[in-house]
């Protein structure tokens, strides 16, 4: 091989690296946002299939978020909404100070939660961090 194809060899699998570990730092920037809540909320809405389990999951929000949501609010959401959904409505509420009728009125009109805390003016990764903490305290992941 002569020099100039070596060189080439070594400019292409440098490129390949370079490639292949921006795709995973993507992948790492993403961690937080609106895939990861979407994962936590499937997690929560398959283990509330019946309505005892959905009751239980209520009572569950309403004692984590007593002192910073209604409970009038929470069961609002539970009854508005899917519980994943309901539960992010709530953790968006107690992050962003806004009520959670608004935030359920935002989601009913067809809004991604990354709009919805974008409009709030908090960031995704507060909302799953949150949500994470929420499921390990109670249980609930």
């Amino acid at each position: 091989m002569r020099k100039t194809e070596k060189l080439f060899m070594v400019l292409m699998a440098i490129s390949l690296l370079v490639s292949a570990s921006s795709c995973v730092a993507e992948k790492r920037a993403n961690k937080g946002g609106e895939e990861e809540l979407k994962e936590r909320m499937e997690i929560t809405n398959k283990k509330r299939v019946t309505s005892k389990e959905v009751e239980r999951f209520e009572e569950k929000l309403q004692s984590y978020f007593f002192e910073i949501v209604e409970t009038e609010a929470i069961s609002g959401a539970i009854k508005s909404l899917p519980p994943g959904d309901a539960m992010t409505a709530v953790v968006t509420a107690s992050l962003s100070k806004k009520p959670v009728e608004q935030i359920i009125e935002l989601k009913k009109a067809g809004k991604t939660w990354t709009e919805i805390t974008g409009s709030m003016g908090i960031d995704m990764k507060d909302v799953v961090k949150e949500v994470k903490e929420f499921q390990k305290m109670s249980g609930c992941a």
